[in-house]
């Protein structure tokens, strides 16, 4: 079976796969604790950081479609974590007093998880890691 599984492990799509598994349930487990999604919590953080910020940004900066920051968004107005003003693609978010206090309980999550991971891993490789992942998935998305 380890000879199987070192086979699947050699393709990139396979084994990054299964790390965005593992990392997605290290993510989860640190943010259950104070009741929303990783998704939910980068984007209140950057509402925090970037009063303002449109549906756009946030889609570029955390990687996802638009739709699926609209729809994060919608529930994140729904628990009064953030105000959307605007309408279609010129929606800005601004994020409550209630959601200040949450976007700091994210960081939180967030800087625990940072350092669960590290510690199993290794800060330098951590890294390494992550700027690699970074540069492959830069010239990947270019070449679409």
């Amino acid at each position: 079976m380890s000879d199987l599984q070192s086979h699947y492990n050699a393709c990139l799509y396979h084994s990054g796969a299964a790390l965005g598994r593992s990392l997605t349930r290290m993510a989860e487990a640190n943010f259950h604790p104070i009741q929303i999604t990783p998704t939910m919590g980068f984007i209140l953080m950057s509402a925090n950081e970037a009063p303002g910020i449109s549906i756009t940004d946030l889609a570029t900066v955390h990687q996802l479609d638009a739709s699926t920051i609209s729809r994060t968004v919608d529930k994140l107005v729904s628990d009064q974590f953030i105000l959307r003003s605007g309408e279609k693609r010129l929606v800005q978010v601004f994020r409550t007093p209630k959601g200040r206090r949450k976007a700091a309980e994210a960081l939180s999550a967030w800087e625990k998880l940072r350092l669960d991971y590290s510690l199993l891993l290794g800060e330098s490789d951590v890294k390494a890691l992550a700027d690699l992942v970074a540069r492959a998935d830069a010239v990947l998305r270019s070449n679409r």
